[in-house]
């Protein structure tokens, strides 16, 4: 049996967001990325 399990990238919250090309533009390189806590508690 295979089984695919999908679970999403989350921006954590203490994140600082910060934005390049005179601000026009998502900077994504300081941003520390979690997994969703939704996904990571499946009860089963």
């Amino acid at each position: 049996m295979k089984l695919l399990v999908c679970i999403s990238k989350t921006p954590d919250t203490t994140s600082k967001i910060s934005f390049k090309n005179n601000d026009t533009e998502y900077n994504g390189d300081s941003v520390n990325y979690i997994l969703n806590p939704y996904d990571g508690g499946m009860p089963w």
